[in-house]
């Protein structure tokens, strides 16, 4: 049976969560603006930035569910972790210099000024959607990995409430800084958790690693490319097959390219980090210092969920055991005192790295984009002095609203099946219609207002019956809602006949592209300040 919880574990976790609340105590003092408290006045060197982007992204839902997935599939996961290559020139040459050029607060306020406030608010709606998703599993994950961890002693949801009220406090309190920072310390948790974990792992298999390797080997979990089901029909059986098979290498190829391509893009969690940096080579670089992080994070993980896999051949699992909570019980059987606690704080620090960043992202989207743009209809760029402090206080109660939705919405994530189709479904399904409109905005001299609302409509609801009314796999929801939104707004294009302003056509990514960096106005744009 698995052990509780020693008491030094006990302190270790305790320390931990009381220095993300005097981190955020700490920042709280320097929040006067909205540049303070969502851009951290543009100051960031790219080292935070980019551990603190490789914190945010790569929660406690890839600790427990990428051990959990080599266990049921193996190491093709790992073929996901080559979508860096192809996503540096993407983000290097085409997104990152393009914002810095726009220089707004959220990636929201280009779709007005190259649209109108309908296509806005969709893919401002969107986002929120999507994030909420995130932060309730990512809320979740470390609450089930503890309870798993001590045998059932310390249940589920009062740990949900406990992590909810904690993160959204100090994210409150601190804004983007104290996110950054306490990402920066939550990085380095996580990888000490995560290099013990490892280290362990291969040493309670005797035989260590050439064992794990065999293991593995003889239980088809190192094949890249495995067979698909079904496929021995004509060519229509083949390709319903085809699509059907939870995984294979094409669905985690488009899956991960057009989720992180989107976030370069669409996501405020990487726009406005990356706006935070001082100047674009930063950016450059904190994008690089995320990509390697995420590699050698990933490949860590397949390596424990091998050792799992190899572990357990020989020592029963109880009945019940769902896959997601063998990492946790591994660590309650096998660690030391003491070191139980590291591996805990480590997932609770992989998981409030995300939840701080989406309750930050989505506050700025919600004060930017729906309260000053639709309520006060005010720019944000014309505040006074006074009415900056007021700013700072409505975007805390906001933070304070989204944690608190957060928090609910964590207690009935389980409900959905295991964490990878969680991971796909509730969080990144939504990632293709919202890739579609920017690309839409980007590179279509045709795409007006009308025809991308319509097709930003289109994508979400093509992604939302894939996920959830369809054998598909768990893998292309938002593929399909990528290809449903371009496919439909290019076809209203031509239907409509509709044409951009000359003012929608200047903030095409090629016109845009040849302004200076910088040389956008902060925050909201001339377009509706005139209506103001």
């Amino acid at each position: 049976m698995p052990n509780a919880l020693h008491s030094i574990d006990v302190v270790m976790v305790a320390v931990y969560l009381v220095a993300l609340a005097a981190i955020g105590v700490y920042f709280s003092r320097r929040q006067s603006t909205l540049s303070d408290f969502f851009l951290a006045r543009q100051s960031m060197a790219w080292l935070p930035v980019g551990l603190s982007l490789m914190a945010a992204l790569d929660s406690a839902i890839d600790y427990l569910m990428q051990p959990s997935a080599t266990i049921r599939y193996g190491l093709i996961l790992l073929v996901g972790t080559s979508s860096w290559l192809f996503l540096y020139p993407w983000v290097a040459h085409v997104t990152l210099p393009f914002y810095r050029r726009l220089n707004y607060f959220t990636a929201y306020e280009y779709l007005e000024a190259r649209f109108d406030v309908r296509v806005r608010a969709l893919a401002s709606g969107i986002f929120i959607i999507w994030r909420l998703g995130w932060m309730a599993t990512a809320i979740y994950v470390p609450c089930l990995a503890i309870s798993a961890a001590t045998g059932g002693a310390i249940p589920v949801t009062p740990t949900v409430l406990v992590l909810g009220a904690l993160v959204t406090v100090y994210t409150a309190l601190g804004g983007i800084q104290a996110v950054i920072w306490n990402d920066v310390m939550q990085f380095c948790v996580r990888f000490g958790g995560l290099a013990t974990v490892v280290a362990i792992a291969a040493q309670s298999v005797p035989g260590g690693v050439a064992a794990i390797w065999r293991a593995a080997d003889a239980g088809g979990k190192t094949v890249i490319i495995a067979p698909i089901a079904g496929s021995a029909g004509g060519v229509l059986a083949q390709i319903t097959a085809f699509f059907e098979q939870p995984l294979n290498i094409v669905s985690i190829m488009c899956a991960l390219l057009v989720g992180r391509m989107a976030a370069y893009v669409g996501d405020q969690i990487m726009v406005q980090r990356l706006q935070t940096t001082r100047s674009l080579k930063d950016a450059r670089q904190a994008f690089v210092v995320n990509a390697a992080g995420d590699t050698i994070w990933m490949f860590a993980l397949s390596f424990v969920g091998l050792a799992l896999f190899a572990y357990f051949q020989h020592r029963p699992l109880p009945a019940d055991m769902a896959t997601d909570k063998i990492l946790p019980y591994f660590v309650s059987l096998t660690f030391p005192r003491g070191l139980v606690g590291l591996v805990i704080a480590s997932i609770m620090a992989s998981s409030l790295s995300s939840v701080d960043s989406a309750i930050n992202s989505c506050t700025s989207v919600v004060v930017v984009d729906f309260y000053y743009r639709l309520i006060l209809r005010q720019p944000t760029d014309r505040r006074s002095a006074a009415a900056s402090r007021s700013d700072v206080l409505v975007s805390r109660v906001a933070t304070v609203g989204f944690g608190g939705v957060g928090t609910v919405l964590a207690a009935n994530v389980a409900r959905i099946g295991s964490l990878l189709e969680i991971a796909n479904k509730l969080i990144n399904a939504f990632t293709g219609p919202l890739f579609g409109i920017y690309l839409l905005a980007m590179f279509s001299r045709r795409a007006a207002s009308g025809g991308t609302l319509v097709a930003g409509l289109v994508g979400t609801a093509t992604s939302y019956y894939v996920a959830y009314h369809t054998p598909i796999g768990f893998m292309w929801p938002s593929t399909f809602g990528l290809f449903a939104t371009l496919a439909v707004g290019w076809a209203l294009s031509l239907l409509l006949r509709t044409r951009p302003s000359p003012e929608a056509l200047r903030l095409t990514w090629w016109s845009v592209m040849r302004q200076p960096e910088a040389a956008g106005s902060r925050g909201a744009l001339a377009g509706f300040a005139a209506e103001s």
